[in-house]
């Protein structure tokens, strides 16, 4: 865990464009693009459980770019995402996304039949209330879905501290699928999926992640090259089982 005080400046428009931070995106909607396959695979599998259709909430949604994969799924999608730049940038294309942390969203208790948290609950400030949030909003018999990084994975214990998904003051807080399955278990949640899944990633992003990572300059460049035309299409899959993906069912009416 690394209790940092959270700042939305982390997440203005430099966050999802340019990485010139030293963190972020090199081009949010760019870099999301190899992942489209991924995500309808999130929602196949949410799909397999028996929900096809219903309210699904995008927590940490950023530009919406999940949302419009789960409503070409048929979902009545929502989204509430800290960063004021991308929340608007996901409305003026026409998404119901509420700008602000979970906790202050004020949706009606056990509204929502699906919640996601894609990459998110490591960025929060406070999981326990994020989580506690989400189950009062969840149905019961609602499903929440969480990707998010694995603190016992094999590369986390073999680099420890310099590990690539060691980031603040993006990163705060980490999991294992132990950790986590026993806090909600605990909770009201029962696991129904806990896996590992890969993802795609453009070369440019890949580059951007090396930087981050080493610090040396010739992965920044490396990265500049690959965001350019033609070359800005190229991904490759990449799964180092350092990220878990559950799904657990809200059990109680609580």
């Amino acid at each position: 865990m690394y209790p940092l005080p959270i700042s939305l400046d982390v997440y203005d428009k430099t966050y999802f464009s340019g990485a010139d931070k030293g963190f972020g995106y090199v081009d949010y909607d760019l870099d999301k693009q190899p992942m489209i396959p991924v995500f309808k695979k999130y929602l196949e599998i949410i799909s397999s459980l028996g929900i096809k259709k219903g309210k699904l909430l995008d927590v940490g949604c950023a530009t919406g770019f999940f949302m419009n994969i789960a409503k070409d799924f048929g979902f009545e999608v929502y989204g509430v995402e800290m960063s004021d730049f991308a929340a608007q940038k996901g409305r003026d294309a026409g998404l119901n996304i509420i700008t602000g942390p979970l906790e202050g969203s004020n949706y009606p208790d056990s509204h929502f039949d699906v919640i996601t948290m894609c990459d998110v609950l490591e960025h929060v400030s406070s999981p326990k209330d994020v989580l506690a949030e989400a189950k009062r909003i969840l149905k019961k018999g609602g499903v929440l879905m969480v990707n998010t990084p694995d603190s016992e994975s094999l590369w986390s214990r073999l680099f420890g501290s310099r590990w690539h998904l060691i980031l603040p003051p993006e990163h705060l807080h980490y999991f294992s699928p132990f950790t986590l399955n026993y806090y909600l278990s605990n909770h009201g949640f029962k696991t129904m999926i806990n896996t590992k899944i890969g993802k795609l990633f453009t070369f440019q992003y890949i580059f951007i992640m090396l930087y981050k990572w080493q610090g040396l300059k010739i992965w920044q460049t490396m990265s500049s090259f690959f965001s350019k035309g033609y070359f800005s299409r190229f991904f490759i899959p990449i799964n180092l089982y350092d990220n878990f993906f559950m799904i657990l069912k809200k059990t109680d009416e609580q």
